[in-house]
């Protein structure tokens, strides 16, 4: 399943991937992931919130489509936790 849709330009794919779908994303420059819930999700942009441990806060990251076509970010994604799709950077790379 591709969560990008190349046209143009690149873009996410508002069928894919919506609000309230939980979300796991690592960027390259990070040593480990967040898990979250996705709260926007725009042509050029994925917002994910999460628990960054400290009392009653929350936090959010933001993934850019930019990012994403550079291969910056391991992105996982799900409905319901039933099925898990993942990005597949070897897809991405072809492009």
């Amino acid at each position: 399943m591709e969560l990008i849709i190349k046209e143009n330009r690149a873009r996410f794919d508002a069928n894919v991937i919506k609000a309230g779908y939980a979300i796991y994303g690592k960027h390259a420059s990070w040593d480990e992931g967040k898990t979250g819930i996705v709260t926007a999700v725009t042509d050029t942009t994925l917002v994910a919130m999460f628990h960054p441990g400290i009392g009653n806060v929350i936090n959010h990251f933001i993934i850019p489509i930019g990012e994403v076509e550079k291969g910056e970010w391991d992105v996982r994604w799900s409905k319901d936790l039933t099925t898990v799709n993942e990005l597949m950077q070897e897809a991405q790379d072809e492009s």
